[in-house]
């Protein structure tokens, strides 16, 4: 039998020395086997029960049992180790009848013993690979006798294979330092998660993702944990079901771990485990507060050293981690047998943590207590260092254990409970909060929690209507927060100053607060802080259209935040637009609609105001959204998409000024691009009254008399913009300037200037990480990509990708028509005959029939049926 379990047979059963069978429902451990096969000399085997030691020697032997001689030691039967040597050389098929003749067994003198022992091995040609299974079962004594001549002794034909519980059993110290000697531990023996997966398949276990690593989390690979869990996971019906408390609910495991492995363990190495067992790390001072034991650190180092239960980690190795299924079965036995015990163990915990200046892990075992008393105090103290370091999870958690009486009477409490669900994106709940706390407010309130209040409803005016008239930045300089003691503070005052900053245009200010936040918080070493910073950057690049470095700048936020806390706290939301927002402007519609649903199911709360930062991020979203689907073909809804979003930004929205550069770009350029002339129109009256003297609305201008081949006109309407009294909003802004510009150059025949208007447009979207202008461009203007292909120098991998998108077989692509002939188009669905069309849009009858002739060529239609039926099939028609 291998060593998961089961009674070991007597060390002289002549069963003994035929190599063990590996049972055929285990996995093969190909890896180690290898390793195994690699050996010349040496090789120790050193892991708790359960690691299946035996079995990798069984499979690593098995069809190669001719020279082996094999051993295996029983607990229970104390024999000397020599004569069980000579016992299992005896049985061994490579060594010739008589060889060991010499040899009585009651030899004592290891060192002539081995000696001569290898004169009449090597007489006879015999090389043998002498396996002791279970060497820790023999006495000390024995131990020390025998297996350093073994290791070491020159000339003998031996490979020496050592299998034991205890790193204390054999001391391979001149073999290791000679590098004579293969050593596997536990975390050599233990499954990978991919063997995991592959023994569950085996053993036709239907296991889940999340059921998978959450077993190997809770075995960390311990093979027989996971052969046991597996067998009583075998006839789960639902993968989708947690698994659970494997040491507490598994009652053959739990058997197994006493029997196997505690049942070895002195009582006060029990009692130090057992108490230890509310903590995932520990020090030997900890250890000492919980158990009691002035040497529970030694008692914890001999644990590491020896049986490997234990694994000593840090610097200087002083930290302790207990091994997380033995971990489990402690804390299960008190939660099951001595529940006050734990809750006292849990309270210990909590007052050495905050003591040891660790709030985070105090909160946790204060929770754990369930004392409210003690989550009460330690969120007083500490609540706000823990939200600026990422701990909001842990914070709403505690919140919500205590009884609203608690948060009642304290007004610190509330102000961290309002900034907890500021962070959370919750703002409804965050307000609730603050106005508890007012309603008990002392005029003699600490500075430090008056800084949490004017930090709490700065950041909270951004989601309300009335953002404009409550000057979070006032908020933040009457308090004085930019000169607080506590960094956190600063840091976050500073990450208030960028968001003002970004409401009034600011861009340059928002940029030099948030780079200043960034360098407090990485100076202070706090990595979330320095993640908020980066997204602060982020968004000022993206506001201005500079969507390459605010996607670098998104990037090292999420590196920064760790996905669980990039998911409560800061950013999820505005991390999923940004995302959304690149890949539409990056020519990925289908990557926009991903995010933009991700995005758009993360507003929750932010929403419920009409002007406030969740009405910017909705409308966003759903410009982004409408403005994807056209470019995926789903032309139809796609403008009453992008009117909506518009009708939501009113003037004293929060960043209504980029927000309705966007839209007003945006849709103009998709309503002319699909006729829709009447609606391009609305866009540009809207515009004028919002975006007036901008960039934005001389290229509105322009762009409809060029359409009607107005070219003087739409030159004249972009001029102020070249001269400098109108500047775009938004970076990218220009590259549509440079599409209607070159379109109109390749009309009137100025191919050589199209070129360069080109090469500086590819030019610019390389810079800026935008392509989608390009890559909507009119089709004279691609045609022009693909004749100068190969010219385009370091952007001809951008021209080509451009080319990619719009090549003739694709589906989505629709014949380009001109403003005028999708004038006519609009008319086509009606009963008008030709002369009342000419009549309705002042043009003469032939002019309208040149256009409906040139129509019905572009759209391969026969006749008006078939013509208005292609119409709606490209989406020129609603």
């Amino acid at each position: 039998m291998d060593d998961q379990g089961g009674t070991r047979p007597d060390l002289l059963s002549p069963q003994l020395i035929a190599v063990p069978r590996p049972p055929l429902d285990l996995l093969a451990r190909s890896r180690l086997v290898a390793k195994l096969h690699a050996a010349t000399d040496a090789v120790l085997l050193c892991a708790p029960a359960g690691y299946g030691k035996t079995v990798l020697l069984s499979q690593w032997l098995h069809g190669r049992k001719h020279n082996v001689a094999w051993l295996t030691a029983d607990g229970h039967h104390k024999a000397e180790l020599w004569p069980a040597i000579l016992h299992a050389l005896h049985r061994c098929p490579a060594i010739p009848p008589g060889t060991l003749s010499l040899f009585s067994g009651a030899e004592d003198n290891a060192p002539d013993v081995l000696e001569l022992l290898a004169e009449q091995l090597n007489g006879a040609g015999s090389s043998i690979r002498l396996v002791i299974d279970g060497v820790d079962n023999f006495s000390h004594h024995e131990r020390d006798r025998w297996i350093p001549g073994l290791l070491n002794q020159a000339g003998l034909p031996i490979q020496l294979i050592l299998a034991t519980r205890s790193n204390a059993a054999v001391d391979p110290g001149r073999a290791r330092l000679n590098g004579r000697i293969v050593e596997l531990h536990s975390s050599d023996l233990a499954f990978s998660l991919d063997e995991l997966n592959a023994l569950a398949a085996r053993t036709l276990t239907l296991l889940g993702t999340h059921q998978l690593g959450e077993l190997f989390k809770q075995t960390a690979g311990w093979p027989a944990a996971v052969v046991l869990a597996l067998r009583s996971l075998r006839a789960s019906a639902d993968p989708r079901t947690p698994l659970g408390d494997l040491a507490a609910n598994n009652r053959e495991l739990a058997e197994y771990l006493d029997h196997e492995i505690l049942r070895t363990l002195s009582h006060e190495q029990h009692n130090v485990l057992s108490s230890i067992s509310v903590c995932r790390t520990v020090v030997a001072a900890q250890a000492h507060a919980l158990s009691g034991h002035r040497n529970a650190g030694s008692i914890l180092s001999c644990l590491a050293d020896d049986c490997d239960l234990v694994e000593s980690a840090g610097n200087g190795r002083t930290a302790f981690l207990v091994r997380p299924l033995i971990r489990a079965h402690f804390r299960a036995e008190l939660a099951r047998k001595d529940p006050d015990e734990l809750i006292r163990l849990n309270r210990i915990a909590a007052h050495w943590h905050e003591a040891a200046g660790q709030p985070e892990a105090a909160l946790r075992h204060a929770m754990d207590s369930g004392d409210n008393q003690l989550i009460g105090t330690i969120l007083e103290q500490h609540g706000a260092a823990l939200l600026g370091t990422g701990g909001v999870q842990r914070v709403r958690r505690a919140i919500t254990m205590l009884p609203e009486s608690v948060l009642a009477a304290s007004p610190r409490l509330c102000v961290v409970a309002a900034l907890a669900h500021v962070e959370s994106r919750q703002p409804t709940t965050a307000t609730r909060y603050l106005a508890a706390a007012h309603r008990n407010w002392s005029n003699d309130a600490p500075s430090d929690l008056r800084e949490l209040r004017a930090l709490a409803e700065a950041r909270l005016s951004w989601f309300s209507g009335g953002w404009e008239t409550q000057d979070p930045q006032a908020a933040v300089d009457d308090a004085a927060l930019p000169l607080s003691g506590q960094s956190e503070m600063r840091i976050e005052a500073r990450m208030v100053s960028v968001t003002a900053a970004l409401a009034e245009g600011q861009y340059g200010t928002a940029e030099q607060e948030a780079t200043a936040a960034l360098i407090d918080a990485s100076e202070a070493g706090n990595t979330y802080l320095a993640g908020k910073a980066y997204l602060k950057l982020a968004a000022t690049s993206s506001l201005q259209g500079q969507l390459r470095r605010a996607n670098e700048y998104l990037r090292q936020a999420e590196e920064k935040l760790p996905a669980h806390v990039w998911t409560s706290g800061a950013g999820r939301s505005v991390g999923a637009l940004m995302h959304a927002s690149s890949a539409l402007l990056g020519a990925e519609p289908a990557a926009a609609l991903t995010f933009a649903a991700e995005g758009t199911a993360e507003l929750g709360q932010l929403g419920s105001s009409p002007k406030g930062v969740g009405a910017t991020m909705r409308a966003t979203l759903e410009l982004i959204t409408a403005c994807a689907h056209l470019d995926t073909g789903d032309r139809r809804h796609a403008l009453d998409g992008m009117r909506q979003a518009r009708l939501r930004i009113g003037r004293d929205n929060l960043f209504a000024r980029p927000m309705a550069a966007c839209i007003a770009v945006v849709e103009h350029t998709a309503a002319l691009g699909l006729g829709h002339a009447e609606r391009a129109r609305e866009v540009l009256e809207w515009a004028e009254e919002r975006l007036p003297g901008t960039g934005e609305l001389c290229l509105l201008r322009a762009q409809g008399p060029a359409g009607i081949s107005r070219f003087e006109a739409a030159t004249d309407r972009l001029r102020p913009l070249h001269a400098g009294p109108a500047m775009p909003v938004l970076e990218w802004t220009w590259l549509h300037v440079a599409v209607l510009e070159c379109s109109m150059a390749i009309r009137t025949g100025r191919r050589t200037l199209a070129g360069k208007i080109l090469d500086e447009a590819l030019l610019k979207a390389d810079e800026l990480g935008v392509i989608r202008p390009l890559a909507i461009a009119p089709q004279e203007v691609i045609d022009l990509l693909m004749e100068r292909a190969g010219t385009h120098g370091p952007q001809e991998a951008l021209a080509q990708r451009l080319i990619a998108l719009r090549r003739p077989d694709d589906a989505r692509r629709a014949p380009s028509l001109t403003p005028r002939e999708r004038e006519v188009l609009t008319l086509l669905p009606s009963h008008l005959s030709q002369d009342q069309m000419a009549s309705e849009l002042h043009l003469s009858v032939n002019t309208v029939k040149t256009h409906i002739r040139i129509i019905y060529s572009k759209l391969g239609a026969g006749s008006r049926h078939d013509a208005v039926a292609a119409a709606y099939k490209f989406g020129h028609l609603p």
